[in-house]
């Protein structure tokens, strides 16, 4: 039999969300990576651009790049070669990626096919938020026992400032 093993990367950075404050957004980015927590959604009137600069801020101050991508804008054709495919085989690289008009993962095809993308290969060096516009779309796309991306994900820490 022969052993499975990965070549995983080294951490070019080191998070330690024991130095961080309770309850701040720098422990929250730090615990999630520390603790390898990959997935998490917000909705965008919760997690408005000033939260997002701060996560930003933090993120790149532990040399984490951050980027945002539209869900709607890909195409079929540009699936294979897409921002995030790079992203997702770029093990050098830590990313936080903040999924916009989520609105698209409605469509079972699509949502599949990031499930997959998200889920095959080795993205320990990845993390994403779905900011997603309503309630009705967290229910359709993470609370439907049926959808690609069923219970995939956790809340993002929104502090109260």
């Amino acid at each position: 039999m022969v052993a499975l093993t990965h070549n995983l990367s080294e951490n070019h950075f080191t998070p330690n969300f024991d130095n961080c404050p309770l309850g701040s957004p720098e422990r929250f980015i730090h615990w999630s990576w520390q603790l390898r927590v990959m997935r998490f959604h917000a909705f965008s009137d919760e997690c408005g651009d000033a939260l997002r600069n701060r996560y930003n801020r933090i993120n790149h101050e532990i040399g984490v790049q951050t980027v945002y991508i539209d869900l709607l804008s890909l195409s079929e054709n540009e699936k294979n070669e897409s921002q995030l495919t790079k992203i997702i085989r770029n093990h050098e690289q830590p990313t936080w990626i903040w999924f916009i008009n989520c609105e698209a993962l409605l469509d079972t095809s699509r949502a599949g096919w990031l499930r997959s993308l998200l889920t095959t290969f080795f993205v320990d060096h990845v993390r994403v938020t779905f900011l997603l516009d309503s309630q009705e779309h967290y229910n359709n796309i993470f609370l439907s026992y049926s959808a690609p991306l069923y219970k995939t994900t956790t809340a993002l820490e929104i502090p109260t400032i």
